[in-house]
């Protein structure tokens, strides 16, 4: 896009390569507009918006001709979090009401784990597929969390001879089913007063597939 234009004058002729002039550009930049909250932009050069205002533009410039196939290359990197929730509610909405395909690159884990279908590529190969649920299953776990544990707590598990970790005043328990959380609940309920069951997250399932630490971590010990 030009930044010396208007947020506007680049919809426009972007919008023109496509078909969409007239009444037809009108009403399709009138949809866009209110789905982006871009009324208050529209007429500011496009060098002059912020990050986020620009992501938003870029957004609403690839859905105006209402592709079949979008591909977007880490779309939310850098946003704040209200601009990500917005451009994901709009992609959805779209794919929803034109049948589109997302084709999506991102390192964000919870929105891979938003998707159909996930390739994890790693050194340029591919090391896992499947879909979220699929490679949760396989490359992760859950997490009992008992907060503030008393003795009961600590009796239990050293009786049923469960691992666990202590991190911050919890007890961290790897779970491999949620019923084993339901009859170790009903066996000693005192020993549950504050607790919490996390399900494995696609950021184990990379880090489990991978062998990789935090990025931070790896640039160290490179």
């Amino acid at each position: 896009m030009d930044k010396f234009l208007t947020v506007y004058d680049n919809l426009c002729f972007k919008a023109a390569l496509y078909g969409y002039t007239g009444d037809k550009f009108k009403k399709r930049l009138s949809e866009l507009e209110k789905q982006l909250s871009l009324t208050s932009i529209l007429k500011r050069p496009l060098g002059k918006l912020s990050g986020g205002q620009k992501r938003r533009v870029d957004i609403a410039r690839a859905l105006f001709h209402e592709p079949k196939l979008l591909i977007l290359d880490e779309p939310t990197t850098g946003l704040d979090p209200q601009t990500r929730k917005t451009v994901w509610e709009v992609i959805k909405e779209e794919q929803k009401k034109n049948n589109m395909t997302v084709f999506l690159t991102t390192h964000y884990m919870e929105e891979a784990g938003e998707a159909h279908y996930v390739v994890i590529i790693d050194k340029g190969k591919i090391v896992a597929k499947g879909t979220p649920i699929d490679l949760k299953n396989r490359y992760s776990h859950d997490t009992l969390y008992i907060h503030h544990p008393k003795k009961e707590s600590f009796k239990l598990l050293n009786d049923k001879g469960i691992a666990y970790q202590e991190k911050d005043g919890s007890l961290l328990v790897p779970i491999e089913s949620t019923s084993k959380v339901r009859d170790l609940i009903v066996r000693k309920p005192s020993a549950f007063d504050d607790f919490e069951l996390v399900k494995g997250r696609m950021d184990d399932v990379f880090l489990n597939v991978t062998g990789k630490t935090l990025i931070g971590e790896e640039k160290e010990n490179a």
